[in-house]
């Protein structure tokens, strides 16, 4: 690597590792603010509801997302960014139309059996979308190295809606209505306002042979990707619709809220060096530059040891202080949860280098049987050690089975990340 992309890495690092540091004090500021004034019942509930939103933004976008940050770097290097726009555009809004069926029917067995109202749906619907311009928008910034655009975007976002939603539940009265428009109104206010900072380029007139080259390789690179957000959903998120059904929504308010205290600034610390290092390791992939290939992912794994390492330290022997300061008062009893809660976390980001690097090769199907083993466990040990522990054996089921997929993935990825090979 050269002393000028050392210099660039380095500068792009302290602007990300800052704006980053500031967004995730803004969202464990949220949830302080949300735990001050909402009953864990209704935290609950919000957070349920919210993973129902992850779960179908996710799976509808995050396929193409993942194939535009493959190959938007390799076409923009020839100046053809906008082509891979346009194709992940038309796949993206396919993919919309064939999930909307499935979509369609969840909303009407909802209104039957009258689990929540018709305006809580709309407010729902109405996130999802958003969401998924979100994650678009922000996959762009990402693939085209716009680290601060993409930073100053997460800062907005992190304090921005849970800030509006306690402002309106201060005015307006506690409801789910209240607090999930005031999450989607800040969304969208954010979302109007950077996507303004989305790189645009010249549009080309393509032939239609390389448009149909470029969307045959996305779908093959996208089909084994299609059941990720399910299989992700179900690892991040079906331990508390467990808890709801063997224990209660108020245990999952408790349990949401450490949760949160865990993985929020574990995941926010990965996607920092995430984001600082992907881009580049891709363009040297691209380049055909393996050796600095290599050497970017050596420093991307010592750099998330590292901050893990001190994290879970912090966690051992503060938490009851970390959860005085970021929890409502009726929150703090689980502040023993946070050790386990994260370790599970530092296991997880740690897997997520091997996942991009099988992303940066190609090899999507590798991460599709990495994600179904981990969704697979999740359920499993989090079934398990919730029947048997509570809410302690939530906690503890989680670096169970993000250690094993720790393990599956690198034994996946093990000859990119040993010796660089493709």
């Amino acid at each position: 690597m050269t002393r000028l992309g050392s210099r660039s890495l380095l500068s792009d690092g302290m602007w990300l590792s800052s704006l980053q540091a500031l967004a995730a004090l803004g969202q464990l500021a949220g949830i302080r603010l949300l735990t001050q004034i909402l009953s864990p019942r209704i935290f609950g509930e919000f957070s349920l509801l919210l993973g129902i939103v992850a779960l179908i933004a996710a799976g509808i976008a995050n396929p193409t997302m993942q194939a535009m940050l493959r190959y938007y770097p390799e076409y923009r290097l020839d100046g053809k960014g906008e082509l891979v726009k346009t194709v992940a555009l038309r796949q993206l809004v396919k993919l919309l139309i064939w999930a909307s069926p499935v979509v369609l029917v969840g909303m009407v067995t909802t209104l039957i059996f009258g689990w929540i109202g018709a305006t809580e749906i709309g407010l729902l619907v109405c996130l999802v979308v958003v969401e998924i311009l979100r994650l678009q928008s922000n996959a762009l910034l990402n693939a085209s190295s716009a680290h601060r655009a993409y930073g100053v975007w997460a800062v907005a976002d992190a304090w921005g809606r849970p800030l509006l939603a306690w402002l309106l539940v201060s005015v307006m009265g506690t409801s789910l209505v209240v607090i999930l428009a005031g999450y989607l109104f800040a969304s969208l206010c954010t979302w109007l306002i950077m996507k303004r900072f989305v790189p645009n380029e010249e549009r080309e007139i393509t032939p239609l042979s390389e448009q149909s080259a470029l969307a045959r390789r996305f779908w093959k690179y996208t089909l084994p990707l299609l059941p990720l957000g399910i299989l992700g959903w179900v690892s991040g998120m079906a331990d508390r619709f467990m808890i709801g059904a063997f224990l209660s929504p108020a245990d999952v308010g408790l349990y949401v809220a450490i949760y949160g205290l865990a993985s929020r600034p574990m995941l926010m610390f990965g996607s920092i060096v995430e984001n600082i290092i992907r881009p580049a390791y891709q363009t040297s992939l691209v380049r055909g530059e393996m050796r600095t290939a290599h050497g970017y992912l050596i420093k991307w794994v010592v750099l998330i040891l590292l901050g893990s390492t001190v994290a879970f330290v912090l966690a051992c022997f503060g938490h009851h202080r970390l959860a005085y300061i970021l929890l409502g008062k009726n929150y703090r009893t689980v502040s023993f949860l946070l050790p386990w809660l994260m370790g599970g976390y530092a296991l997880l980001i740690l897997s997520h280098i091997a996942n991009t690097v099988c992303y940066a090769n190609e090899a999507t199907r590798n991460v599709l049987f990495i994600e179904t083993s981990s969704a697979i466990l999740a359920v499993a040990f989090g079934y398990l050690c919730i029947k048997i522990g509570g809410l302690k054996g939530a906690a503890q089921a989680v670096p169970l089975y993000y250690g094993v997929q720790l393990i599956v993935s690198f034994l996946f990825a093990r000859n990119w990340l040993l010796n660089g090979r493709r």
